[in-house]
């Protein structure tokens, strides 16, 4: 495909390897152990219902990505844990042009050339945006209201439903890093009906271990 855009093979090789293993880096190392947690810190009713939702979809079949959008509530949990706890949650720009920004309050000028910094984890915590913002709401993006919040999940340096382009931030792994995560807790529920964490530290050194799993 990227011969055929008049893109270099040498050239689309080493995008492809940088968007593997830089731009999917933070979904898979950083994010899948987060969401293990999210899940089983809100028990287990939440992953029998996990579980009965893959195995519906499923049915006889593997997780296919056809599957993967007949489980509600397994992408709401995913979308939930990108706006819980971002990966990532930290976003730089320069100003390309002179801009305003604008909270619920107030107004900032912002020149051309300077330096803007974002953390997404306040932005995902508004709770004008968002009701009871520090719970984790596995079922917050079901439905025809919850769906209309999906465009305020900001994880991959823009609203979740922009795509990547050449003339902004968004991350270039986004798409992949959400459909892996989809299917990383379809996987998981389509083997086991629920799992128990011991779980140690926090922050940047806290550390997980699998106690007990019960298969399916």
């Amino acid at each position: 495909m990227a011969e055929a855009s008049g893109i270099e093979r040498n050239d689309a090789i080493a995008n492809l390897v940088f968007f593997l293993s830089f731009n999917a880096y933070g979904g898979f190392n950083i994010f899948f152990p987060l969401l293990t947690a999210f899940v089983s810190k809100a028990g287990t009713t939440l992953m029998h219902e996990l579980h009965d939702e893959v195995r519906a979809a499923v049915g006889d079949g593997p997780v296919t990505l056809n599957a993967l959008q007949n489980m509600p509530l397994l992408k709401s949990v995913v979308y939930e844990g990108f706006r819980f706890k971002p990966p990532v949650p930290y976003q730089y720009a320069r100003a390309k042009m002179d801009l305003i920004i604008e909270n619920h309050e107030n107004s900032f000028q912002v020149k051309k050339g300077e330096m803007l910094y974002g953390y997404q984890p306040i932005v995902m915590h508004d709770p004008k945006i968002f009701a009871n913002p520090d719970e984790f709401q596995p079922r917050r993006f079901m439905g025809p209201e919850g769906e209309k919040l999906i465009k305020y999940v900001f994880w991959s340096n823009g609203p979740e439903t922009e795509k990547p382009t050449v003339m902004n931030k968004q991350c270039a792994g986004k798409e992949l890093v959400v459909t892996m995560s989809r299917a990383f807790l379809a996987e998981m529920f389509l083997r086991y009906k629920d799992y128990s964490l011991d779980i140690e530290g926090e922050g940047n050194a806290t550390k997980m271990f699998l106690k007990g799993v019960t298969k399916a």
